[in-house]
């Protein structure tokens, strides 16, 4: 008997499935697409009629069309005309007025807290506006400096020196 072992000799004892790389999918695009189409097409036909009946809008969003305007909920109430009373037309004259200048009240409130509430915070804008143009100021005059370094000295003899300190002007 050879040492060389036959590399089909596994394979031809193992079941058929196991012969395929992944078994029963194969994962590129088109084989994989069509398996699902088909596995979507199966529960549609199965249960359709049923989820239809139930809840029109998720089967059409299952088919991917529109709804149709038998199906759509209208956005007003359906009542014959005149059937809906407004709750103020319900009250008097006098009730209604009173009603009408409490939400007037109301409205005028708010705004003046909200008025009050931009002046507050255009104050407080102003202030910190001024106080970094105080802190920008005082940054051009003060700064760290070196005590050993000679910055803006002037020998007293020289002519620049004598020039701004000691001016005798001649009056004629």
């Amino acid at each position: 008997m050879s040492s060389r072992v036959n590399k089909n000799h596994y394979r031809s004892k193992c079941p058929k499935w196991r012969k395929s790389k992944l078994g029963k999918t194969k994962p590129n695009g088109r084989y994989l697409a069509s398996e699902v189409k088909r596995t979507h097409d199966d529960f549609v036909n199965r249960w359709g009629p049923f989820i239809k009946e139930r809840n029109p809008a998720h089967y059409y969003s299952l088919i991917k069309k529109p709804l149709p305007k038998k199906y759509q909920k209208p956005s007003y109430p359906i009542a014959p005309v005149n059937a809906y009373v407004p709750p103020q037309s319900k009250l008097s004259y006098e009730e209604l007025q009173k009603q009408m200048d409490e939400e007037r009240r109301i409205k005028k409130e708010k705004e003046e807290k909200a008025l009050q509430i931009k002046r507050e915070k255009e104050k407080e804008a102003e202030r910190l506006r001024m106080h970094r143009e105080a802190v920008a100021r005082e940054r051009r005059i003060i700064f760290p400096c070196n005590a050993h370094d000679n910055h803006r000295w002037t020998s007293i003899h020289s002519e620049a020196y004598q020039r701004k300190y000691n001016k005798k002007y001649e009056y004629y």
